[in-house]
């Protein structure tokens, strides 16, 4: 699947070995400030076709396939699919690119790395837009209880139940229902979290799931979700230790997930999240639900542009 800068250039693609695997990452752009990408689940770096061509006038844009996920390796372990490592990954890309300083923007999984890499890069990361998500350790464990109020917060619109984190993490289970099955789970799974369906399109979903039934696709993807209490410790860890952050950071939530959520939890670790937003209209996947707002207030918080 190809992706195209804001001049119908096509992106460039590379392989870097970084951190004992081989990443696949996607550039574009020529701007000045440097843009660090992270999707979420179950995405790659073409989560971003509709983005990409909105801000390549004005970043140089990186957007890596994470651990797991996409053409990046799945090394054959339950190790390794922290975001500790996941952050020594990124750190490793950047330097690679010869990129020293960048700004991040992460969606779902992809927000959860981009904390974890901003607080342990302190000095390398100019800024943070974490957006639907919310931080391991620090909010996130207690949307997936199972009660009443969860359960029906989809309902009442304060709340949400993340029923996968829990399905996920199980050794085993997953791969043995969901193998046979990817296409109609990942329709599922990702439909019902936008606010208009249509726009998980056809090709985007088929280029995702055939991602998902690579050799050590599917594991990969769940063992990021088998890795989220050692998440918590190390977010844990990286606040008792280095405080919260001091860059500035955006917050941007949808109705249709986790909507305030997002800056609650962020608001525990970061001192100076001076723009936070809620798309109306909008659900979990930002970027292809609301691609040009997203792209006006990245350009905003980043650039102080229009």
């Amino acid at each position: 699947m190809e992706m195209y800068d804001h001049t119908g250039k096509a992106v460039t693609h590379g392989r870097a070995r970084v951190n004992g695997i081989r990443m696949h990452y996607i550039r574009a752009g020529q701007g000045s400030e440097a843009l660090l990408l992270l999707h979420g689940t179950p995405k790659t770096s073409y989560y971003w076709y509709k983005l990409i061509p909105l801000l390549t006038e004005h970043f140089t844009i990186v957007a890596p396939d994470l651990r797991g996920f996409g053409y990046t390796d799945k090394p054959p372990t339950t190790e390794g699919y922290d975001s500790a490592t996941n952050a020594q990954d990124l750190s490793e890309l950047m330097t690679y690119l010869e990129i020293d300083k960048f700004h991040i923007h992460g969606e779902d999984r992809g927000a959860d790395f981009a904390y974890a890499l901003a607080a342990t890069c302190r000095d390398r990361v100019k800024s943070l837009s974490f957006c639907e998500m919310m931080v391991s350790g620090f909010g996130l464990e207690e949307t997936s209880f199972w009660t009443e109020k969860n359960v029906t917060a989809q309902y009442r619109r304060d709340g949400i139940w993340c029923w996968h984190l829990g399905f996920f993490s199980i050794p085993h289970v997953p791969e043995m229902l969901i193998q046979g099955h990817e296409h109609e789970f990942w329709e599922m799974f990702m439909t019902q979290e936008c606010y208009n369906p249509t726009a998980i399109e056809t090709a985007a979903l088929e280029h995702w799931v055939s991602c998902s039934m690579q050799p050590g696709g599917l594991r990969g993807i769940l063992e990021t979700y088998r890795a989220g209490f050692k998440n918590a410790a190390h977010h844990r860890a990286l606040l008792e230790d280095g405080g919260k952050l001091e860059m500035r950071v955006m917050t941007i939530g949808a109705p249709e997930f986790f909507g305030p959520l997002v800056e609650q939890s962020i608001r525990r670790l970061a001192e100076n999240v001076d723009r936070s937003e809620i798309f109306e209209e909008c659900g979990h996947s930002l970027a292809l639900e609301k691609p040009d707002r997203l792209a006006a207030c990245l350009r905003e918080f980043m650039l102080g542009a229009d």
